[in-house]
């Protein structure tokens, strides 16, 4: 007859395990914004949410986030620094006890406090799996051996499990720091996925040398808009949930956007397609405390669902952000949009879309074979006509759907009498197809094929990609003659 272990033999288990599960790496999502950050870990584990702020103690080089930041101000320990994201895009500076630090340290203080909380959160909740697991097996070794009763064991299961649900529908969880903050490992980060409200080549930029400064090389991470993270959990979700249009709105503290997804097929390859509108009806929530200005929110939010929903074929509609927290003062609003349409709330649908991507990271294949197109990616495909072995054909700069941030090439050429090049620009659309020749002003002109080009294009945006053509000589015959192009090509 088998006995259920004691707790003092499944904690030297688990304490022998201790080492195994210390090296195991994590792939993360963070949601960044100037009022709050959420962070995931692709697995196990809760959302934690933090404001957007960090706290140095005054006696010591302690760096606080969450709660214990603000508790720490309020008693006048230490000191709050606010919006680390305007800080960091606008390369900005803080003084805290006669030292200055610039908003990429601040930055990089915070993060470093987040993802250690996101690391250890996993781990917590792993852990717990674990053990509820062996407290179940070994409660069924009981029952086949006598029939005793392992109700405890169960209840735990039912109530994990409760929890998970209420986590993947969308409740957002109070982060809670522990007495004792868990220190930051780089080498416990597998994958990083970073999301903000909007890409521009400076954030990247700047979040690109935070990221080095944690310790993270390039390879490990990714930067997405919230777009983007939109894209990748709908798509996470069940066919039926995105088949037709999907549209969603976010209703932040004090701005209002729309999203707008749809799935474009006939074509060679599946195009998913979202756009980003940030409303000029946004409102402050403030106004939601008292009984005129919540009328006047509704009335605001039914307008806007009219004009984004009416006469469109919608598989649902997702409602994210704080001034979803609760429903009930936009009583028209929901009724109007629940309207034969599916729609559901998350207040944690970014990072948890950043935390989609972090997986599919890990994969060898991935799991969402579509072209995306949305902010922080190219909506045109730039090729160039070449030959090569005498046979015409055309050579891909850039792709739809790549992210103009790492879509840059440099490529070597020979010229075969001609002093320009032209490149193919192919929006979607093909009515809006054009060629945009660049002609070679100051190039030697040889026609025995001796005229050597560098080429090497970059993108500022999604909409403009900058060219750049050197004469690169032909060895000993032609040295170089110093000649050089730069142009910004519209897209």
């Amino acid at each position: 007859m088998r006995h259920r272990p004691d707790r003092e033999s499944r904690l030297r288990r688990m304490k022998n395990r201790k080492g195994q599960k210390a090296m195991e790496k994590r792939l993360i999502g963070l949601d960044i914004c100037d009022t709050y950050t959420q962070v995931c870990c692709a697995g196990p584990g809760e959302v934690l949410s933090y404001p957007t702020i960090v706290c140095k103690r005054k006696d010591g080089d302690a760096w606080l986030i969450g709660q214990e930041a603000y508790a720490c101000a309020l008693e006048g320990d230490g000191v709050i620094v606010d919006k680390l994201l305007k800080l960091l895009r606008k390369d900005g500076t803080a003084t805290i006890g006669g030292v200055r630090y610039e908003g990429l340290e601040l930055m990089q203080k915070f993060l470093e406090c987040v993802l250690a909380a996101a690391v250890a959160e996993a781990d917590r909740a792993e852990a717990g799996e674990k053990a509820e697991t062996a407290d179940g097996a070994a409660g069924a070794e009981v029952r086949a051996a006598g029939g005793a009763k392992a109700g405890t064991a169960g209840t735990k299961s039912e109530a994990a499990g409760t929890d998970r649900k209420a986590a993947e529908a969308g409740e957002e969880t109070e982060a809670q720091t522990p007495a004792a903050a868990p220190a930051y490992d780089s080498a416990r980060i597998a994958g990083l996925v970073i999301t903000v409200p909007k890409i521009s080549a400076r954030l990247m930029d700047m979040l690109g040398s935070c990221a080095d400064r944690l310790k993270l090389s390039r390879d490990r991470i990714r930067i997405i808009s919230h777009t983007e993270s939109f894209l990748y959990y709908v798509l996470s979700q069940k066919r039926e949930v995105w088949n037709n249009q999907v549209g969603m709105f976010d209703l932040s503290e004090d701005f209002l956007c729309y999203y707008e997804m749809k799935v474009q097929r006939g074509m060679r390859k599946v195009t998913v397609v979202a756009e980003r509108e940030k409303l000029d009806e946004g409102f402050n929530l403030d106004i939601l405390k008292t009984p005129s200005g919540v009328k006047l929110a509704d009335k605001i939010l039914c307008s806007c669902g009219e004009r984004f929903l009416q006469k469109k074929l919608f598989s649902s509609v997702f409602l994210t952000g704080k001034g979803f927290e609760t429903q009930d003062w936009a009583a028209d609003f929901m009724k109007m949009v629940c309207v034969r349409r599916k729609v559901y709330v998350d207040l944690n649908l970014f990072v948890q879309g950043a935390a989609y991507k972090a997986a599919d990271l890990g994969r060898e294949k991935t799991a969402y074979p579509y072209v995306l197109i949305c902010d922080g990616r190219l909506d045109t495909t730039v090729s160039m006509k070449v030959l090569r072995h005498d046979q015409e054909e055309q050579l891909v700069l850039a792709a739809a759907g790549d992210s103009w941030y790492e879509a840059g090439s440099t490529l070597e050429f020979i010229l075969d009498g001609q002093q320009y090049l032209e490149f193919l620009i192919s929006p979607a659309d093909p009515k809006r197809r054009k060629v945009v020749k660049l002609t070679l002003e100051g190039f030697p002109e040889r026609s025995d094929k001796t005229v050597r080009i560098r080429l090497k294009t970059a993108f500022l945006d999604e909409n403009t990609m900058t060219v750049s053509v050197s004469d690169l000589g032909f060895g000993e015959l032609y040295p170089s003659t110093g000649a050089e192009i730069r142009q910004e090509v519209m897209l």
